[in-house]
């Protein structure tokens, strides 16, 4: 690899005092960037993982234009700050290296966290207002100005015929120790297939929408005061749905999606109370009726389409995921679909609460 003092010096004229790794993102590869001298800014040095991001033009687009739109309509509104791109010295908001590796940098939040774990409803309510406020800020974008950087990423038709044809190819020979597992997510696709079919019509309109809303992509101040939302790779059309669901789905689960106790898994609904209040406190006047009334759906959405993603990656021989041992894609499909027990189980009292909000 590359010296990284040359790549940050593509971007910025300054003397470098410290590079060190940054963040617990697995896509990229993140550094923070110390400048000589007091009160001095900080950046953000990342490797994009162009395996994932193949066009790096449209990804850098996107960002460009979303932080470009939510600053010109700030109008005064200073309740989150921006993680900004800066342009390199060719004019690029990205520099490949003579090793062929692609990189960027923004500008680093100053006295800012983040953290991978809630453990307070205030931390929840905090990240749901600031992905409420990012999504309103964006309500008026023209969302077919943006390139879907990772195509069908959440298209539970999409999902679904993945993993039917693992299952009739079944590649990795092993459908015979998993056909219950299979049984339970074939036969609960109904009511969320009725709702995807919705898409896209003036009821569930499509918005430009973040994509990938775990905890750990919203920065907390020291008094623990949600002060931006980063991570914009996957800001591309999507529906409100996406982005609350796979919040509720990582932040008010009980237990992480690697759990094998699965009677520790379920949802905490003082979190998701939380969090939908401040999302909801941000987001409600632009949602439409229906919109707001199939949010309860949304949190079973998002964890079939990950179980059915999980599940396939183990029927194909886990060529996608990570995996520790030959069994973990199958515990993580196991564990989703406990979650959606869970979230079946308290469906009224989702319902309750969503609501009287």
């Amino acid at each position: 690899m590359q010296d990284l003092n040359q790549i940050i010096n593509q971007f910025i004229d300054a003397k470098v005092r410290l590079i060190e790794p940054f963040g617990s993102g697995h896509i990229n590869d993140t550094y923070r960037v110390f400048i000589n001298g007091e009160n001095t800014p900080s950046y953000v040095l990342q490797r994009i993982n162009t395996s994932i991001f193949k066009d790096v033009e449209a990804l850098c687009a996107n960002i460009r234009k979303v932080t470009g739109h939510i600053e010109q309509n700030l109008n005064g509104d200073k309740s989150y700050k921006l993680m900004k791109p800066v342009a390199s010295k060719s004019g690029n908001d990205w520099f490949a290296s003579a090793d062929g590796q692609t990189w960027r940098v923004f500008n680093y939040i100053q006295d800012s966290t983040s953290i991978d774990l809630v453990c307070f409803p205030n931390q929840a309510k905090e990240a749901g207002k600031a992905y409420g406020w990012f999504l309103g800020k964006l309500n008026d974008f023209p969302h077919h100005e943006l390139v879907p950087i990772i195509p069908d990423f959440h298209n539970l038709n999409f999902r679904l015929s993945q993993l039917k044809h693992e299952i009739n190819f079944n590649p990795a020979n092993r459908l015979k120790d998993c056909s219950a597992d299979v049984d339970f997510y074939l036969t609960r696709s109904q009511d969320l297939l009725e709702f995807y079919g919705k898409i896209g019509s003036s009821e569930i309109p499509v918005r430009v929408t973040h994509n990938d809303t775990k905890v750990n992509n919203v920065l907390f101040s020291p008094e623990w005061k949600a002060i931006s939302v980063i991570d914009l790779d996957t800001v591309m059309p999507g529906v409100v749905h996406f982005d609350f669901g796979d919040s509720i789905r990582t932040i008010a689960a009980t237990a992480a999606e690697d759990e094998l106790d699965l009677s520790k898994v379920g949802i905490n609904l003082e979190l998701f109370k939380s969090f939908s209040e401040g999302f909801l406190s941000q987001m409600k006047p632009f949602l439409t009726l229906e919109e707001k009334g199939a949010l309860y759906l949304a949190p079973k959405l998002m964890t079939y389409i990950m179980g059915i993603r999980f599940l396939a990656d183990y029927l194909r021989g886990d060529t996608y995921y990570k995996v520790k041992h030959p069994l973990h894609n199958i515990q993580r499909a196991r564990n989703q679909m406990a979650l959606i027990v869970d979230l079946e189980r308290k469906t009224d009292k989702i319902k309750q609460i969503l609501d009287k909000l």
